[in-house]
This record gives structure tokens, sequence and C-alpha cells, in this order.
């Protein structure tokens, strides 16, 4: 994989986060708590520090709820109440996690005492964080159904059973706060569902109204601090998301943001600073995920990407995520997980990623060596992308190399045939030739041949002189 494909996967990646940040959630959580009075009578009162957001849902801020009636409780329902509220802020104190279970019971044993809806409604609370949302609906009806003018069981209703539909979700807590004119919760609702669509004057006017009756409405600062660095105010943007943290230090998003923010600055160590603070917070919050693993491919810190990618994974199925964690495992020397999981985002993508290709194509290229295969994928992104869009990528150079590649190899091939034919017709040759006579023993080169022998002389001739010396003639001529 080239730095040129690599970039603009991780500008997609920018895109899916909303631009590197959080993005504005869907849904919330007001808490009220009671507090008891002086003369032993329970009223109504506001909780803060205790919100049960959802993943991937805003927090909407503590509501302060209408006052109820002034009820006398016995002296054991006083009591338990006093125990339970008293829990409740002890935890506070002490700034250690919420031990929702201890609360559950708490809240409890004060609805079997007595049947006081703020103690219901609290006991919503606890078993909606709890992850028992069955429960927790049974529990907000009931504290209705004792006390009606209960603005926030009511908020949580909405908020369990939020319309996905925007429109009609905007229609449902139009008439929640019709209902309850002094609710800060669905104003806040409100606004948020306004900014997401766009509409930031209107989103600003009812986030202020829901700080009018509630200024300690986090959800309302939220939709305001988002709206400021949305109309390129980072410094104003800044300054609310500060308020909102000393309303909720704990908030992962607010601290997100402010990561945010200081992106918009230019302050990229700042930013990613507080993205990681926000982790440490609440390591599933995704926004935050989205930032630091878009980080972490411009800056080809591979392992990083793998981290976030499958962090995000875990909540958020993002065939564009899990893209990015091939790219970032064939980086480290892992093809084959590699093409697996480019396999599974293609398949998240319901094969309408054309990146999948590309990616694959290097994979196969590149790491394993099979350019005809990786050819193929090539020329398939280039079809799903179009030719101007893969012109501008490193698709039409990778698939020439590719073609280049597969022409030498096709070219070796036939010469490597044509030397195996040669060396098999030379063969053939030789053993068609006729074999030669064998050589006798002794024989001292290629042109020795038998000795000649004597041939003995016929019947009746003259001998034959030996070679020896010539005879003396006698005196009388013998």
């Amino acid at each position: 994989m080239t730095l040129r494909l690599a970039l603009p996967l991780a500008g997609a990646l920018l895109a899916c986060a909303g631009g590197g940040g959080s993005a504005p959630r869907a849904g919330g959580r007001p808490d009220a708590t009671s507090t008891s009075t002086s003369n032993g009578r329970a009223t109504s009162g506001s909780g803060s520090g205790s919100t049960g957001a959802r993943a991937g849902s805003s927090t909407a801020t503590a509501s302060r709820p209408p006052a109820p009636p002034r009820r006398e409780l016995s002296p054991r329902g006083q009591r338990l109440f006093d125990e339970a509220l008293a829990a409740a802020e002890e935890q506070k104190r002490l700034k250690v996690p919420t031990d929702w279970e201890t609360l559950e019971r708490r809240w409890r044993a004060v609805t079997e005492a007595e049947p006081v809806p703020e103690a219901w409604f609290n006991l919503g609370v606890a078993l909606e964080h709890r992850g028992r949302p069955g429960e927790a609906r049974a529990a907000y009806q009931r504290a209705l159904e004792l006390e009606p003018r209960l603005a926030p069981a009511a908020a949580n209703l909405l908020l369990l059973d939020e319309p996905k539909d925007p429109a009609l979700a905007a229609q449902r807590w139009s008439e929640l706060a019709r209902r309850h004119p002094d609710d800060a919760v669905s104003r806040a609702r409100l606004a948020a569902l306004y900014e997401a669509a766009g509409q930031r004057d209107e989103a600003w006017k009812l986030a202020r109204e829901a700080l009018l009756r509630d200024p300690r409405a986090v959800g309302a600062y939220k939709v305001m601090m988002r709206v400021a660095l949305g109309r390129g105010k980072p410094d104003l943007a800044h300054l609310l998301a500060v308020k909102a943290r000393k309303l909720d230090p704990a908030d992962a998003e607010i601290v997100s943001f402010v990561g945010d923010v200081l992106a918009a600055e230019k302050d990229r160590p700042g930013a990613v600073a507080q993205w990681r603070k926000a982790i440490a917070l609440d390591e599933g919050y995704v926004p935050a995920r989205y930032a630091l693993l878009a980080d972490a491919f411009g800056k080809q810190h591979w392992e990083g990407v793998a981290e976030h990618a499958r962090a995000i994974l875990r909540s958020d199925p993002d065939p564009r995520v899990q893209l990015a964690l091939g790219v970032a495992l064939r980086y480290l020397g892992k093809p084959d997980q590699a093409l697996a999981a480019y396999d599974q985002a293609e398949k998240l993508g319901a094969g309408k990623l054309p990146e999948v290709h590309l990616a694959r194509g290097v994979a196969l290229m590149k790491s394993k060596e099979q350019c005809e295969p990786a050819l193929a994928e090539l020329r398939r992104y280039v079809v799903a992308a179009g030719p101007a869009a893969a012109s501008e990528g490193p698709a039409m150079r990778l698939t020439r190399e590719c073609e280049q590649i597969v022409l030498a190899g096709r070219q070796a091939e036939e010469a490597a045939r044509e030397l195996k034919a040669e060396a098999d017709r030379e063969a053939a040759r030789k053993a068609a030739q006729p074999a030669k006579e064998p050589r006798p023993a002794g024989a001292r080169g290629p042109e020795a041949t038998p000795a000649a022998k004597p041939v003995p002389p016929a019947s009746g001739a003259g001998t034959v002189p030996s070679p020896g010396p010539a005879s003396t003639p006698t005196a009388d001529g013998r």
C-alpha cells in the first residue's frame, strides 16, 4: 500500500467521524434525586453527576422536575429515603464509580415501604444503568402514575423509545415540552435534533431556553459548543466546553470535544491528548476512537490503527474501519489476516466499497507476489470507482506494473519452454545415431589396426631368404 492510497482512506475515515470529532449524539438520561426536607417531607430536587447516557447518545443533563405536592412519609419510609439519597451523595463525594447495584437495592427498599414517585424514578435510573431497560421503563411509568408532573420520568421514557426518524422524534419532544413548560430536557433534546439537522439558529435558541430552566443542563451546553465551533468560533466553543466540564468532569463527550476544538486551532498534539483522555474516561467512546484512528492512519502508526479499529468495530461495524484494519495488518506483515479483513469489509459494505478491491490487489501483488489475481482486483476497482477516480490514485500505475510483471513472467515461461524443447531435440538426435564397433584390447588409439601375420609359401616355390647378412662366395665360385 502506498502513501497515496493511505491518505485518501484517512480522509474517508475523517468523514465517517464527522470531521474527526464528536458527532451529535442521539439520546440521554436526565437524573433526578429527591431530597428530604427539614420537616420530614420529601420534595423533588435535582441531581448531577449520575446521568446515564447510552453509548453513542448525547446526555440530556439533570432536569429540575416540578415539586410534587408535599407528602408525609412514615418514619421508616423517610429513613430509607434519606439513606438512599445519602448513599448516592457519598459516592459522588468520593468520586468513585457509581455502584448502581447498591443504589438499586436502596431505592427499591423505599418503593417497597411507600409509593414515592421520586424513588420509583431513581430506581428506573439505576435499572437502566444496569442494562435492564424493560424494568426501567416500568419504574418510570409507575413514577408517572404516582406523579404525572414528574417530567424527568416522562423524558427518560421517551429516550428509551425515541423514534429513529428525527422528524417524529422532534414531534414527540415538542409534545413533551408543551406538557411540561418548565422542563429543560425536552428543549435540550430538541436543540440537539435541530443542530444535527444543520439548523443552528433554532438549536442555539432552544439550548438557551433549556439553560434558563436548568443552568446545569449539560446537554444544552453541548449543543451550544457544537454550534459555536460550526460557526467558526473555537474560542467560544472552548469556553462553553469548560463550563460543561465543570458540571460533569467525567463526561467523555465534553473532553473529546475539547480535542476537536484544539484540532480546529491546529494544535494536533493537544487534540490527541484530549481524545486520549476521553478514551481513559470511557474506552468505548466511539467519536474519540475515530479521531485517534484518523490521526494514527495519517501518521502511518499501524499498531495504533489496528488498536483503534478493533475498538470501534466492537460496537460499530463500519466497513471503512474494517478496511483500515486490513491495511494496518498488511503493513504489520500479516497479509493473510489483512485479506480476511478485506473480505469482511466487502461484506459489511455490501460490495459498494471500491477501495476493498484496490487494497486486496495491493496485498496480493506486494505481499503475496500473486500478480494475476491482483490484476483482476485492480481492474475491478477501476470499474467500480470509475476511470477518473482511479486515475487520481495508484491504481493505474499498479495495474501497468502488474501487467509488466505478468508479461515478463509469461516471456520467461516461454523461453524456458523453448530451452527444454531444444534440449529434448538434441537428446533425441543423439539417441538416433548408429553405434560404433568396440575397440580390441591393447589398441593404442583410434587409428590402431591388428598386426599383419606372415603368409607361408606355396608348395614347390623357392624359399624366401631371411634378412640376414649376405653370404661370401668361395673361391670356386660357390
